[in-house]
């Protein structure tokens, strides 16, 4: 657990005003086993311990992770009805943001788990595999009508950090990042005779 005090022993007379999230407060000393590591921003009325996993939670759901880019196959947004569809995405490296917290270097890592593909025809699959280009055919879609759709995936993360060099500790949340909107149309192959 992570005390916070004010700098001269708890007693609040150099009232530092500050902002974090929109919410007023003031800056308090942050003591990690009786060692000042930094300040932070907290309301007047907080509680005087807060847990270091709160925080860094907070960052967690806070950074602006990368959306994962879908890829269909057939390529050129088009596709045939009743045909298998294929979809991954190459996006499936774990992702470090290094900042500071409570005056500690920490880094966040972001973990892909699942992915949710949205075909545009309200079906839809969630899977630990981001798929894989052909031959290889994980995840495929065959339509059943011609139109237009509009697919997408989401990714979802776990997450994991590390103050300074320390041991890697799971983040017991997941958040999920939506992916961008693509446009697919669902075409029909006609049989033609051609003369030579």
């Amino acid at each position: 657990m992570v005390a916070i005090q004010c700098g001269n022993g708890g007693i609040c007379v150099e009232h530092v005003e500050c902002e974090e999230g929109g919410q007023p407060g003031y800056v308090h000393d942050i003591f990690r086993d009786g060692v000042d590591v930094g300040d932070v921003c907290v309301p007047d009325n907080a509680v005087q311990e807060i847990d270091i996993a709160k925080l860094v939670l907070r960052e967690f759901k806070r950074i602006a992770w990368p959306s994962s880019e879908l890829v269909v196959q057939p390529r050129g947004g088009r596709t045939l009805v009743n045909f298998d569809t294929n979809f991954y995405t190459p996006d499936h490296q774990s992702i470090d943001q290094s900042l500071t917290i409570a005056g500690q270097s920490v880094v966040i890592r972001a973990v892909p788990v699942s992915y949710t593909y949205y075909f545009g025809d309200d079906t839809s699959t969630t899977t630990a595999s981001p798929g894989s280009p052909h031959p290889d055919l994980e995840i495929t879609h065959q339509y059943a009508r011609t139109g237009d759709v509009v697919v997408r995936v989401d990714t979802t993360y776990a997450g994991e950090y590390r103050i300074g060099e320390g041991e890697w500790t799971s983040i017991p949340d997941t958040l999920t990042v939506e992916g961008d909107e693509e446009d697919l149309e669902v075409v029909e192959a006609l049989p033609q005779l051609v003369l030579e």
